[in-house]
C-alpha cells in the first residue's frame, strides 16, 4: 500500500528533471490527493449525519437534507483533481498547476459566495499564495497571487456583499492585509531556507560521493597492490626455492671418491643455480636503487651490432632447446650508441627472457634494428601468447603481472619494471605493441643525440640463423632407468629439477611431463604407481591437476612438491586428498620414504579393490561421505561452544577417542583437533569479512575461543591477516 501511494505521488516526475522540479510535481500530486481525501471525508460525514438525523426525526430517509450547491461543488472537485493528476502523469506540469489554481479559486469563490455565504469561508484564500509559492520558482508570481488572493478575500465584503453592514464596517483592511503578508513571508522564508539547506546537502552529498569514490579507488589500488605483492612473494619464493633444492640436492650427492667428470657436472649445475639466485637478488636490489635514484649511469660508446650479436648467441641455445626460431636482423649501418653497457645488457636480457618464457614451441622470436627520422629503434618481436590491450602500459609497473597460465607459476613482476627504469635512466623510451594471442613487439627508441653512425663502412652481415637452427633439439618427454618395475609420473616444468628428481628416484621408472595438461594426456593411455607433481606450473598447475584426477576418481597416490611456504596452499591441497606435501628444499630421504610408503599403501588399495566387489567399494565410499557430513555438521553446530572437544565428538559419534582419530585421519587427512581448529579459524575469518566492526572479543566468543590473542595469532599465521 505504501509503495502504491509513493508511486502515485511520483507521477510525472523524471530522472532527467531537476530535483526542484520533481519536488514541485510531487507537491502538486500531494495537494490533489489530500484534497480528494478531505472532500470524500466531508461528503461521507454530511451524508451519514443527514441520514441519521432524518431517521431520528422523521423515522424515514428522504435525502431532503442534500444541498445541491454543495453536491455540485464537490462533484466538480472530484472530477477536476483526477484530470490534474493525469496531466501531471503525461508530463504537462505547467497546465496541471494552472488548472489546479483555477479550480482552487473557483471552488472557494463558489463556497464563500453561494454555498456558505457569511461563514468566513473566504479565509481559505490565505492558502492561495502559499500554494503558488510551492508550485512556482519565481517570486513575482507568488506576490501576484498574494494580491489576487487578498482581492478575492474582500469580494464578500465589498463587491458581492454577503455580510451585514456592521460586519463590513468592522473589517480592518490594513490588519487583514498584514496577516496575508506575514503568512506569505513566513512560508517564503522557510522555502528559501529549505532550498539553501538542500543545496548545502547536495554539495555535501556530492563531496561524500566523491570521497567515497576516492576511497573505493584507493581501496581497489591497495587490494590490487596487496595481490601483486602476494603474487610477487609466492613466485619469488618459487624461483628461489627451486635452485635452492637443486643446490642442496647436488651438494649432498657430491662424492669425491667418484669420477671427476660426474662431480664436475654436478658442480656446474650448482654454480649455474647460484648464479640464477644471484641474478634474481641483483634485479631486486637494482630496481630498489633505481626507485630511490641511487643509480649512477656510466655511459660509454658501444657498437650496437656486436652488442646485440653477443646477446643473440647467448640465447640461441635456449631457443633451440624450446624449438623456437630465433633471428637477428641488423638493418642499420655500423652504429655506435651511448649507453651504460652493463645496465642496458640487463634490459635486453629481460626482454629476451620474457620472449623465451611466453613464446610456445615452434614459435619465433627476432631482434630487429632500424633507423627512423628521430633516432634508432631496437625491436624484440615474438609470436607468444600476447597481452590484452588494456594491460599494455600496466606491465611496466612494479609487481604487475598479466594474469595467464604462465605468470601463475613463474616470474616476479619486476623484470619489465626494471627494464623500463633502465631505459628511462638513459633518457630513451620503451613501448609495447601487443594483442592477446598474436604476440608482442617491444620497441626501444634511442634519440639521435645518443647515436653515431659511420656511413662509409659496410653493412654488417647478418648471422646465418638458419644454419644455427639446424642444431639437434632435445626431447621433452622420455622414460629413464628401469631397475624397478614401479612407475612414477613426474610433473615438473623446471628441466633441471626433473633431471635432479630422476637421479633421486633412479630405482623407479620415470615418465616426465612439463605441466598438468601434458600429465592428463599421458594418464589417459598409461597408469602409474605414483604421481609426483610440482604445485606451481604453467598451462595447468598442480592444484588443478589434482582436482581433475579426483574428479575422475583416479586413486593413484599423489605427492606434491612446492616452493610455496604458506599454510593456505598446503591445506587446500591436503583437502583434495593428496598423499604427501613436501616443501622445497626437501631432504632426499624424506622424499624417498614418502614415495615408498605411498606406493605401498596404493598396493594395498589395489588389492582391496580386487578382493571387494564394486558394490562394496561404493558402500564404503558412501559410509565415508556420511561420516564426514555427520562430524562436520556437529562441529559447525557447536562451534561457538568452548566445550567442543575431541572427547565430546567421540561421545556424540558413539566411538572411542582413538577410533575417532583414526577414522578422521584416514577419511579427511587431518586429526580431530586440526579439524576443529580449521573450522573455528574459517568461521572467524568469515565473521571478520561479514562485519568489519565486530570486536575481537565478539568474534572469539562466536567461535568458542576464550583467548582472543591466541585466536588472532592463529588467524595471522593461517591467513596472513
Amino acid at each position: 500500500m505504501k509503495k502504491k501511494y509513493e508511486s502515485l505521488l511520483k507521477l510525472g516526475s523524471k530522472k532527467s528533471y531537476s530535483n526542484n522540479l520533481n519536488k514541485r510535481i510531487r507537491l502538486l500530486n500531494t495537494f490533489c490527493i489530500i484534497w480528494i481525501i478531505v472532500v470524500l471525508i466531508f461528503v461521507s460525514l454530511e451524508v451519514i449525519v443527514g441520514i441519521a438525523l432524518e431517521f431520528i426525526k422523521k423515522n424515514i430517509i428522504t435525502f431532503d437534507f442534500i444541498n445541491l450547491n454543495f453536491f455540485y461543488a464537490h462533484f466538480f472537485i472530484l472530477t477536476s483533481l483526477p484530470i490534474i493528476i493525469i496531466l501531471n502523469k503525461n508530463f504537462h506540469f505547467k497546465w496541471a498547476r494552472f488548472f489546479f489554481i483555477c479550480v482552487f479559486i473557483l471552488v472557494n469563490c463558489y463556497a464563500s459566495l453561494i454555498i456558505s455565504p457569511g461563514h468566513y469561508v473566504e479565509y481559505y484564500f490565505l492558502l492561495l499564495s502559499l500554494i503558488v509559492i510551492t508550485l512556482f520558482e519565481r517570486k513575482s508570481v507568488s506576490y501576484f497571487a498574494l494580491f489576487i488572493s487578498f482581492l478575492l478575500f474582500l469580494t464578500p465584503y465589498y463587491f458581492y456583499v454577503v455580510y451585514p453592514k456592521e460586519y463590513v464596517d468592522r473589517l480592518i483592511i490594513l490588519e487583514t492585509l498584514c496577516i496575508f503578508l506575514v503568512v506569505h513571508l513566513l512560508v517564503n522564508y522557510f522555502k528559501e531556507s529549505n532550498i539553501k539547506s538542500e543545496r548545502l546537502l547536495a554539495l555535501e552529498r556530492d563531496r561524500v560521493i566523491s570521497d567515497k569514490m576516492i576511497l573505493e579507488k584507493q581501496e581497489a589500488q591497495l587490494r590490487e597492490l596487496n595481490e601483486f605483492k602476494s603474487h610477487f612473494f609466492v613466485n619469488l619464493s618459487h624461483e628461489i626455492r627451486t635452485p635452492l633444492t637443486l643446490i642442496q640436492g647436488y651438494t649432498n650427492q657430491l662424492n669425491f671418491d667418484k669420477s671427476e667428470t660426474e662431480n664436475t657436472q654436478k658442480t656446474s649445475i650448482i654454480k649455474e643455480q647460484c648464479q640464477q639466485m644471484q641474478n634474481i637478488i641483483n634485479n631486486i636490489m637494482d630496481l630498489s636503487k633505481m626507485e630511490s635514484n641511487q643509480f649512477q649511469l656510466v655511459s660509454t660508446p658501444v657498437e650496437i651490432h656486436s652488442f646485440l650479436e653477443k646477446h643473440f648467441i647467448n640465447f640461441q641455445s635456449l631457443f633451440i632447446k624450446k624449438n623456437i626460431t630465433f633471428t637477428f636482423n641488423n638493418n642499420t649501418l655500423k652504429t655506435t650508441i651511448l649507453i651504460d653497457q652493463e645496465l642496458f645488457s640487463k634490459a635486453i636480457t629481460n626482454l629476451l627472457s620474457n620472449a623465451l618464457k611466453f613464446t610456445p614451441i615452434n614459435g619465433s622470436v627476432s631482434i630487429n634494428t632500424s633507423f627512423s627520422n628521430k633516432g634508432l629503434k631496437i625491436n624484440v618481436i615474438d609470436t607468444g601468447i600476447g597481452i590484452q590491450k588494456e594491460d599494455n602500459q600496466s606491465i611496466f609497473k612494479r609487481f604487475y603481472q598479466v594474469k595467464n597460465h604462465i605468470t601463475k607459476s613463474q616470474g616476479s613482476g619486476i623484470g619489465l619494471a626494471f627494464t623500463k627504469s633502465i631505459i628511462d635512466a638513459h633518457q630513451f623510451s620503451i613501448d609495447v605493441d601487443s594483442s592477446f594471442g598474436k604476440g608482442s613487439c617491444f620497441t626501444i627508441f634511442i634519440p639521435n643525440t645518443y647515436v653515431e653512425t659511420i656511413t662509409d663502412k659496410a653493412v654488417e652481415k647478418p648471422i646465418d640463423t638458419n644454419k644455427l637452427n639446424t642444431i639437434t633439439k632435445e626431447s621433452s618427454l622420455k622414460a629413464t632407468s628401469k631397475t624397478n618395475n614401479k612407475t612414477i609420473l613426474l610433473v615438473e616444468d623446471h628441466k633441471q629439477m626433473r633431471d635432479y628428481l630422476k637421479k633421486v628416484l633412479k630405482n623407479y621408472t620415470i615418465t616426465e611431463a612439463e605441466n598438468g595438461k601434458e600429465a592428463l594426456d599421458i594418464i589417459k593411455t598409461k597408469s602409474f604407481d605414483l604421481i609426483l607433481t610440482d604445485y606451481m606450473m604453467p598451462v595447468l598447475d598442480g592444484e588443478a591437476l589434482v582436482k581433475q584426477l579426483k574428479k575422475e576418481q583416479n586413486k593413484t597416490p599423489i605427492i606434491v612438491l612446492t616452493a610455496r611456504s604458506d599454510q593456505q596452499g598446503k591445506l587446500s591441497m591436503l583437502r583434495l586428498g593428496i598423499d604427501g606435501y613436501l616443501q622445497k628444499p626437501f631432504i632426499e630421504e624424506e622424499l624417498l620414504m614418502n614415495v615408498k610408503n605411498s606406493i605401498s599403501l596404493y598396493k594395498n588399495v589395489k588389492e582391496f579393490d580386487k578382493v571387494n566387489t564394486q558394490e562394496e567399494v561404493k558402500n564404503l565410499n558412501a559410509y565415508a561421505d556420511k561420516f564426514n557430513t555427520k562430524i562436520t555438521t556437529y562441529i559447525n553446530s557447536n562451534i561457538n561452544s568452548p566445550l567442543l572437544t575431541v572427547d565430546g565428538i567421540a561421545e556424540y559419534m558413539k566411538i572411542s577417542r582413538s577410533t575417532l582419530n583414526r577414522k578422521v585421519k584416514s577419511i579427511l587427512g587431518q586429526t580431530v583437533s586440526q579439524l576443529i581448529q580449521e573450522a573455528r579459524l574459517e568461521k572467524a575469518r568469515n565473521l571478520r569479512a561479514e562485519d568489519p566492526f565486530a570486536t575481537k572479543k565478539q568474534i572469539a566468543e562466536a567461535v568458542g575461543i576464550t583467548n582472543t590473542t591466541y585466536l588472532f595469532d592463529k588467524l595471522k599465521e593461517r591467513y596472513g591477516v
